[in-house]
């Protein structure tokens, strides 16, 4: 792999940089090969990966326990059992995958890199990561979140994403986002794209994006039944089954001017640097706290890595600190008005203007912008 990083431990020690790009791009790849083989089948000239074929010899030696009545034909699983042990396997190959790419790489200031993601549950995964950063231990954690079968059956690329969080001693957190299409990749010093198409790409200079299109938004699929309300102010609120994804691609990389993004375990949460390092703020509507730079949104993510500060509020990504305050201001106000239990309540605020409320100001008078 040819990656335009620093960090590749030929002329120094390994970087979190090298360790960050190398593990999106091996990722990449593998749900690359993992979404031609759900539209093609197993290229049977092709030895099975190791884990498929140990996972498949497993299979062999478990004597059936159900009733002999509902016993399917040898060697042909039913089709709920393929779909969900395709999904357990996948992450489990792109796990192994890292791990086998890494160890290739070397080491990491003498000390080798452990790469979490295959097993256990975040949780156990957090604290695992947690005790690595404790330990000053190069760790890696490629977390999916979304639902990887949803992906393979559907193939929407909204419907998974992988975070990666490197920690490297004296180093600040590296993060990356990994997509069906593509690989994002920030830190304090840069950014970076990368499609198997065109290779990784450096984003220079100040960034570049399609004119906003202020009826879109992306929203996590907690909120949809603020649907209507919200339709009020943005005509097409997006409710994709993987926000991260979604921000990637259509606000990282389309017209869609602001989200918001549940962020859930910090260990999925590779999006918030990321997005920071691409030219956008991110908003924590909780504490009214607003990170603008790569370093802000490290130093955050550590302290939530390490205990220091809880993690787990919704967080708004925008271009702009106006369309940051206008979603937060929208939510509190619709979910406010949707627990009003007085209908008379609810028809005499039905047509107050958002912007009067909000900001200050009406849209009938020309002094006032």
């Amino acid at each position: 792999m040819n990656l335009p990083f620093d960090g590749d431990g030929r002329k120094g020690p390994l970087g979190a940089d090298y360790i960050t790009g190398r593990t999106a791009e091996t990722a990449l790849r593998l749900l690359d090969t993992l979404g031609r083989e759900a539209g093609h089948g197993l290229d049977m000239t092709e030895r099975l990966p190791a884990v498929v074929e140990l996972d498949k010899v497993i299979a062999l030696r478990q004597e059936w326990s159900g009733s002999p009545r509902h016993r399917p034909p040898a060697d042909v699983p039913r089709p709920e059992q393929h779909w969900q042990a395709w999904a357990e396997q996948a992450m489990r190959r792109i796990v192994r995958a890292v791990e086998d790419a890494l160890r290739e790489a070397g080491e990491a200031g003498g000390q080798p890199i452990a790469v979490l993601g295959a097993d256990g549950g975040l949780d156990e995964r957090t604290t695992a990561f947690r005790d690595h950063v404790h330990a000053r231990r190069p760790v890696v954690s490629v977390s999916a979140s979304g639902s990887i079968r949803r992906w393979l059956t559907t193939r929407d690329p909204t419907s998974v994403s992988l975070s990666v969080l490197t920690y490297i001693p004296g180093r600040p957190l590296y993060a990356a986002v990994v997509t069906p299409t593509a690989a994002l990749l920030s830190d304090c010093s840069g950014s970076w794209h990368l499609t198997l198409g065109t290779g990784w790409q450096a984003m220079t200079g100040e960034p570049s994006y399609p004119d906003p299109d202020p009826q879109y938004i992306v929203l996590p699929r907690t909120l949809e039944h603020l649907s209507a309300r919200l339709r009020r102010f943005y005509r097409e609120p997006l409710f994709p089954y993987d926000t991260s994804s979604a921000i990637a691609q259509a606000v990282l990389s389309g017209a869609v001017p602001v989200a918001v993004h549940f962020t859930g375990p910090v260990l999925d949460a590779a999006i918030l640097p990321v997005a920071i390092g691409y030219g956008l703020i991110v908003s924590l509507p909780d504490s009214g706290e607003l990170l603008e730079k790569p370093w802000e949104a490290s130093k955050h993510l550590y302290k939530a890595v390490t205990g220091e500060i809880s993690f787990g509020a919704d967080l708004v990504i925008a271009r702009d600190l106006w369309a940051a305050r206008r979603i937060s201001s929208v939510l509190r106000r619709e979910t406010a008005r949707l627990a009003q239990a007085d209908p008379i309540d609810l028809i005499a605020t039905a047509e107050t203007d958002l912007d009067a409320t909000l900001f200050g100001f009406s849209p009938d008078r020309d002094d006032e912008v």
